[in-house]
């Protein structure tokens, strides 16, 4: 198997003239030229390519332009010609690059991160019969942030490319270079270069990774909680605002809701008349940013709406499409305004700065003063009975407000264990969590079939009276009652995925990770 190439740093002090001087082999090096590349490295918000296990860049030369993923792992490459840096897989023909983006993005859309602009020198290294061996590259590299704001060197970096036949010659240059003191790159040119900006990739993620302290006051946990939410609430305004790709409002909307939960279930930590201001003004976030959002989501959907129709009738939804494109675009620019406004600045401020005072002093709150596991634990505990007596309550023939009920406090269990998954064994806790979310997804699904039933039936009834054809609105039809057989499947599949949860094993877990020892004061 060819060896992968390895990259060595020259120390600050060396320039190529020093490091050929030092080399044996130096008079069996022929220069094979200078080239320019100018990379610009790419990625979702998320960072969803770096997650993968790759690189994306955009690479231009004198001669072409291409795109470039790179494996970290095995320095496995898929290359595409292409003349311009996309935004969204689908802007590339089909192909493997293609299929890993699609992939490995979602629904996130691309970002420029980072410029590298290299020059670098060729050798090639021939052996008695003139037959090149190896490649030595001499790269001299700068970065720039895409704004152009923050720029430095990278220094010279000098590469051994193994050819295929000749390994031995690649080992035994590989020991010379070691032997001259050179040491291994570890850091990839696109690690050096995010970091010279101030960034590490996945320094962006909506997950809840908190490190708590189990003996820590509730009242400074629970305000550590709701300033990470708040980072990520906020890192996500100017992504929503520009429309980049759905997933900053989705994003958004998430921090926000988490935030309402948080300030409302770990109790007894706050006076309440000084939290209510905050929970009025993330109701009303909650509430400008749901029009847009779900326009997002039929958007989202529509591809699978127009598949579940029969062949003959698909096209009949395109002025569906169109419709709700427009309807998007005036609940975004409603948005727009709401997240400049004076009222969404003003919340921001008097919430970062209300939660970034340490709580230092003694607290009358009943819970503020407890150590942080015992109300984690009370609190879980409480909405899991809570939960399991609702499950237990509901029948074939309840009314489907009783599942949105549970859907709530199923939300509230999820995001409570999500909050301090810290302070329990990892592998226990995720598997409870899961469960969790499994119902979830099927109770979401109950409630999420009935209300797009019900709006694309209220869109149907607007587009009438614009004059929509007739064959779009009995398409529209068909597609509402796909949408409440789809329900009805929901609602079958509930039972059993609720007993699951209210298994003796799984009852058993919930009680020995979560079920106190320690005498509830306010719960």
């Amino acid at each position: 198997m060819l060896p992968q190439p390895i990259q060595y740093q020259l120390p600050d002090d060396w320039d190529q003239d020093k490091l050929i001087a030092n080399l044996a082999i130096k008079d069996r090096l022929i220069d094979a030229g200078t080239q320019s590349l100018k990379q610009t490295y790419l990625d979702s918000f998320d960072w969803q390519i770096w997650q993968s296990g790759a690189e994306l860049s955009f690479e231009q030369t004198k001669q072409r332009k291409r795109l470039c993923w790179v494996e970290r792992d095995s320095a496995k490459q898929i290359e595409l010609e292409f003349d311009k840096i996309p935004r969204l897989p689908a802007e590339l023909p089909a192909g493997a690059l293609r299929e890993r983006l699609t992939e490995a993005l979602q629904l996130r859309a691309l970002f420029p991160l980072v410029q590298v602009q290299q020059q670098f020198q060729t050798f090639n290294l021939v052996n008695k019969n003139d037959k090149t061996v190896l490649r030595l590259i001499v790269q001299r590299s700068e970065f720039s942030s895409p704004d152009r704001k923050q720029s430095g060197s990278l220094g010279v970096r000098v590469v051994l490319k193994p050819l295929k036949g000749y390994q031995n010659a690649f080992r035994k240059i590989q020991l010379e270079c070691e032997s001259l003191g050179l040491q291994p790159v570890k850091q990839s040119l696109f690690e050096s270069a995010i970091a010279g900006i101030g960034r590490t990739p996945g320094d962006y993620t909506s997950k809840l990774n908190y490190q708590l302290n189990p003996t820590a006051r509730s009242d400074a946990t629970a305000k550590q909680i709701m300033l990470s939410l708040l980072n990520t609430l906020e890192a996500n305004v100017v992504g929503t605002k520009a429309n980049f790709d759905s997933e900053f409002l989705h994003d958004l909307r998430v921090a926000t809701r988490r935030t309402r939960s948080a300030m409302s279930q770990i109790k007894g930590v706050f006076d309440e008349q000084e939290m209510e201001p905050f929970k009025q003004g993330f109701a009303w976030v909650g509430q400008v940013t749901g029009p847009t959002r779900d326009m997002d989501v039929y958007l989202l959907k529509f591809d699978n709406y127009r598949h579940s129709l029969p062949v003959a009738i698909r096209s009949d939804l395109d002025p569906f499409h169109d419709f709700l494109q427009l309807q998007h675009k005036k609940a975004h620019a409603a948005l727009v305004r709401k997240l400049n406004s004076k009222q969404f600045r003003d919340l921001i401020k008097a919430w970062r700065e209300w939660l970034e005072q340490a709580a230092t002093e003694p607290s009358l709150q009943a819970n503020a003063m407890r150590p942080v596991a015992e109300l984690a634990d009370q609190r879980i505990y409480k909405i899991y009975k809570r939960v399991i007596k609702q499950g237990n309550a509901i029948e074939p023939d309840s009314p489907a407000e009783l599942l949105h009920d549970l859907r709530k406090d199923c939300k509230k269990l999820r995001y409570l264990m999500e909050y301090f998954q810290s302070l329990y064994p990892k592998r226990e806790i995720t598997v409870l969590i899961k469960l969790i979310k499994v119902l979830l997804d099927n109770l979401g699904d109950f409630q999420d079939l009935q209300v797009q039933a019900e709006k694309i039936e209220s869109f149907a009834a607007q587009m009438q009276e614009q004059g929509a054809p007739a064959s779009t609105l009995m398409a529209m039809g068909i597609l509402v009652g796909d949408l409440l057989k789809r329900q009805q499947q929901a609602r079958e599949d509930f039972a059993a995925l609720f007993n699951n949860l209210n298994s003796e094993k799984n009852t058993q877990a919930f009680k020995r990770l979560f079920k106190p020892t320690v005498i509830a004061i306010q719960s």
